[in-house]
């Protein structure tokens, strides 16, 4: 038993509820049909139902001299699948004929289960499938089989497209093996090119006007016509080739009729009995490459479209690609643009003309649907191979399944022809991956897709795979069973029932495992691996944000990851005008001590904005006075009894408080301070081996770097084994222990403490790494002495 059927069988055993007809159980192959899911309705204890009304008929049968032995044996197998319960008669006498009881049943029952009607009535199967055509959103899709020659359940003919058995011979072209001789740029005479309202000729006999544009390609024109049903396609000089005329003309010899594929219908002449085009069959329908494949314009144009929809259009597809193949024709171009969409059940196969057909090639493709064998070749020069189309037509599926997505793109790939011919694969089966899955919802809608699928398009893109080369990739026909089978399990629930997200276009997980804790996204409310989460968001919501604009009308972008994982407070400017900020706008003198001091575009523009003069004192001796103040505030307020405000001090006693901070109080305290830090820095030096969180420790945190990283390492060595045996070596080392905590908590407390992080980053610490491995040992001192230093400078905002 096939594969994918034994599994289409185990599913309408386990998930259906399956009824047979009359007919259908008369069959002499019946026989095998019961052999084959007896087994099946054991292991999952279910039964097929047999109406009452069935077993009646099959009883008057008995009395038919052409059926009565096979009716007999027919009753007696029947009592035997009772007893081996693995039937089920139903029924009751108000009954009408059995065709009845389905009809009944089936549009009571479609709504609470899943329903499959076996029988060789074409009448009664069409019945039964039309109420599919009551779209009830809770109903669920009725079934209908036959038994075919081999005893195996199978879709009627008038269902799907007709057998390769059944292709009449006078629609099948030869096989030829060496390309036409007709020259392919032999032209031909043209007097005159037909337009819109000229009267054209018709080859079947007749004329025809042709009305208003409605496309224009590379080849030619197509036009409406007086019949609303046909259109015409007139070439362009240049195109109007004898080739193309012989070849339509054999086309037209073959006379093939199959819905939804426009062939060439009769020949065009113009008034002067010359080959301009030829009229063909109306199509309709959106362009498969600017709707399925562009994601927006697919939900603009089906809404309401499911996995489903998109597994049923490739069925639709592969009927209409098999009719073609049974008469052995090859597609050659498989265009996305040049195959419409109107349902899943209805596309429409346009620019017919260019399939290869007998000796005359398809002289255009398509790189993407091009097989790695026949890249870079001309396409009128060789004719293609039912294994070349084989590509085309599994990239085709890849691109539908994965709306627009080429097989072979990939994070850091080449350009597209290199892909292909390299068959570097990039989606993963079981444990085989390349790791260059494409960024996206890619990965997800790939995890989503059956198993047997995956499997084969693995098997064919991937170079090495078992259907990669040109004579083993899947033939329509394989692929037809794979895209019914998937369809099967939809219909039937079962991949709904393991992850209702399989079902939808788009999902926005991989799919679920049993072993994977999943929450809800707490900004998109979608399902997530935990494991994919940081505090309960995604990462596809972490990358969003907020986009807004500097004063300078650079845009800022405030990430989610930015907001609520580093916790990063909204930056007010962008990175430029930050720095331009922190820039020294001017050096000034200060008129009390005399020292230098700078002030900052930022400080400039925030005086500026407080309509305040520029500071003429330097920010110590600013905040000198300040304290004193403070102080001389404090001690007039706690010697007043009643606390008045009006005993305040006067300017003598402020001068007087100034003079006698400055020149003994801050001096002895000075001394005091250093000497006292001095001692206690050199206790702490050599108990301390790295165990404060200092600046490159922070910097290195925000990286996401361990404690034992490369840097934090090279750097502690270099401190232990070279700095601290410097003549200065050991002071300095007191002094940043000393400074550093201080730093290190304006740091972390800073506003603009990502900034400071990747400044310190870039500007020092790696500077310093790089100095030390070059054995520029000073140089790296200097470096870290000036980050410091300029870290003290603008962490320590100077008071006004």
């Amino acid at each position: 038993m096939d594969k994918f059927y034994r599994k289409e069988l185990e599913t309408y055993s386990k998930d259906y509820k399956i009824f047979i007809d009359t007919c259908s159980i008369l069959e002499d192959i019946s026989d095998q049909f019961w052999d084959d899911i007896v087994p099946l309705l054991h292991q999952y204890k279910t039964k097929i139902i047999i109406p009452k009304r069935v077993c009646e008929e099959i009883e008057a049968k008995c009395k038919d001299d052409k059926l009565s032995n096979r009716a007999k044996k027919c009753l007696e197998n029947i009592k035997q699948l009772q007893n081996d319960k693995v039937i089920e008669i139903k029924g009751d006498e108000t009954d009408n004929f059995a065709d009845n009881v389905f009809q009944v049943v089936f549009t009571k029952f479609r709504m609470s289960h899943k329903l499959l009607l076996i029988t060789q009535d074409n009448n009664l199967a069409k019945d039964i499938l039309a109420l599919n055509k009551n779209k009830s959103v809770q109903a669920n899709t009725v079934k209908v089989r036959r038994l075919d020659e081999k005893g195996c359940l199978s879709e009627f003919s008038w269902a799907i497209r007709r057998t390769n058995d059944s292709t009449p011979a006078n629609e099948v072209f030869d096989i030829k093996k060496v390309v036409s001789n007709i020259p392919e740029k032999e032209l031909n005479k043209i007097s005159t090119i037909p337009k819109e309202q000229s009267l054209v000729y018709l080859s079947t006999g007749g004329n025809i006007r042709l009305l208003e544009k409605i496309a224009t390609g590379g080849e030619g024109i197509i036009y409406k016509t007086m019949n609303p049903n046909f259109v015409a396609k007139i070439y362009k000089k240049d195109n109007n080739t004898r080739r193309t005329y012989e070849k339509i003309q054999l086309i037209i010899s073959k006379n093939l009729e199959c819905q939804g594929i426009c062939f060439p219908k009769t020949i065009i002449y113009n008034e002067n009995n010359e080959f301009v085009g030829y009229l063909m069959p109306l199509a309709r329908g959106k362009e498969l490459q600017k709707s399925i494949f562009i994601k927006p314009l697919f939900i603009k144009n089906f809404p309401n479209w499911k996995k489903r929809d998109t597994v049923e259009l490739c069925v639709t597809l592969l009927n209409k690609i098999q009719y073609l193949h049974d008469r052995n024709i090859i597609m050659g171009d498989i265009n996305p643009a040049n195959i419409l969409v109107v349902s899943p059940t209805e596309i429409y196969f346009v620019d017919t003309d260019s399939y290869q057909i007998e000796e005359y090639p398809c002289p255009v493709g398509t790189i993407n649907y091009t097989a790695p064998e026949i890249q870079r070749k001309h396409f009128s020069t060789f004719l293609r191979t039912i294994g070349h189309e084989n590509f085309a037509v599994a990239t085709l599926l890849f691109m539908i399944m994965l709306p627009g997505k080429p097989p072979y793109s990939q994070q850091g790939g080449e350009d597209p022809v290199s892909n292909i011919i390299k068959m570097d694969f990039s989606y993963p089966f079981k444990q085989n991956s390349n790791k260059r899955t494409p960024d996206g919802p890619w990965r997800y809608i790939w995890s989503h897709l059956t198993y047997d699928l995956k499997e084969e398009f693995y098997n064919t893109f991937r170079k090495d795979g078992d259907k990669s080369t040109e004579d083993k990739r899947l033939k329509v026909n394989e692929w037809l069973n794979i895209f019914k089978y998937y369809l099967l399990l939809l219909d039937s629930g079962t991949l709904g029932t393991q992850d209702k997200m399989s079902e939808e276009l788009f999902p926005t997980r991989h799919k679920k495992t049993s072993n994977t804790q999943y929450i809800s996204c707490m900004l998109c409310k979608n399902e997530i691996d935990e494991k994919q989460c940081r505090n309960g968001i995604c990462r596809s919501c972490l990358a969003l944000g907020e986009t807004y604009y500097c004063k300078c009308g650079k845009e800022i972008f405030y990430s989610n990851n930015d907001k609520y994982v580093k916790n990063f407070k909204k930056p007010l400017t962008c990175l430029d005008c930050f720095s331009h900020g922190k820039q020294v706008h001017s050096n000034i003198r200060c008129i009390e001590c005399g020292v230098y001091f700078d002030i900052t575009n930022n400080e400039l523009d925030y005086f500026n904005k407080k309509g305040l003069d520029v500071p003429k004192r330097c920010p110590n001796c600013r905040k000198e006075r300040k304290n004193n103040a403070y102080n001389y505030s404090s001690n007039i307020s706690s010697n007043s009894p009643n606390n008045n405000s009006n005993n305040s001090p006067n300017n003598s006693s402020n001068k007087n408080l100034n003079n006698n901070s400055n020149n003994s109080s801050n001096k002895n305290l000075n001394n005091n301070s250093s000497n006292s830090s001095n001692n206690n820095s050199n206790n702490r030096s050599k108990n301390r081996k790295g165990s404060l969180c200092f600046i490159t420790t922070v910097v290195c945190q925000y990286y996401g770097k361990p404690d034992d990283c490369e840097e934090l390492t090279i750097l502690r060595n270099y401190r232990d084994n070279w700095l601290s045996q410097q003549v200065d070596g050991k002071l300095l080392i007191a002094e940043y222990y000393n400074t550093a905590p201080l730093l290190v908590s304006l740091l972390c407390s800073s506003s603009e403490y990502e900034y400071y992080c990747e400044l310190l980053w870039k500007i020092y610490i790696i500077p310093c790494i790089e100095l030390i491995k070059n054995n520029k040992l000073e140089e790296c001192k200097n470096l870290y002495i000036a980050m410091v230093q300029f870290l003290d400078g603008q962490l320590r905002k100077p008071l006004t």
